[in-house]
């Protein structure tokens, strides 16, 4: 088993931040359950999982703030970047829960390939926020390397996607109503792994 880096006694500061990237993953999780379900009460415990965040994400600037002396583990300016990057992620995931909410109120249908590609989306997400979880643990330059490069990857198939999205639209395959809704979630989910990047190259730069 991997030693974590938190383990030092600062390292309050640490844990604060690994419980901000599990509570993200976690809001990003019901997220994900509310638009496969439309699932309203998983879309409500996202929510509530983000006003845990935002609490959390105060407590770790105080934290960082009244720290006597700078983190054994991980340098302040690192842990106020990844928190910052990680408040990025909790507001492009508002965005992305009231579109899924309206989905569902509006009773809006995707088609099967819109819903796959969010679904690629959201998976890719998952699995990133896992790896900033165990980059904060262990600050590992592979896992640092694995995110920067999924996020150059889906860069380039986010434009592909919204370019097909296009013709399907003018195809008349998607509704102009369900096109928007299908847009800004993919283009809150775009944001997302741009900033997970930002948070592997916070730990690169060190």
């Amino acid at each position: 088993m991997t030693k974590s880096i938190c383990s030092h006694e600062f390292d309050d500061v640490c844990k604060i931040l690994d419980e901000i990237s599990h509570e993200t993953e976690q809001m990003t999780a019901k997220a994900f359950d509310g638009l496969l379900r439309h699932n309203r009460e998983s879309l409500s415990e996202a929510e509530k999982v983000g006003a845990r965040i935002e609490q959390a994400a105060k407590k770790l600037n105080q934290a960082v703030i009244a720290a006597r002396e700078e983190s054994k583990v991980l340098p302040s300016t690192t842990i106020i970047e990844v928190n910052s990057e990680l408040k990025k992620i909790k507001y492009s995931l508002d965005k992305t829960v009231e579109q899924i909410r309206i989905k569902a109120d509006d009773g809006l249908l995707f088609s099967d390939k819109a819903l796959s590609e969010l679904k690629d989306f959201f998976t890719a997400a998952l699995e990133g926020l896992q790896n900033v979880h165990d980059l904060i643990l262990t600050k590992n330059p592979v896992i640092i390397s694995h995110i920067i490069e999924r996020s150059d990857k889906y860069e380039a198939i986010g434009r592909k996607y919204a370019e097909e999205h296009q013709e399907r639209l003018i195809r008349g395959i998607c509704l102009p109503k369900s096109s928007l809704v299908y847009l800004v979630i993919l283009d809150s989910l775009k944001d997302i792994l741009r900033y997970l990047k930002a948070i592997a190259l916070a730990f690169k730069e060190e």
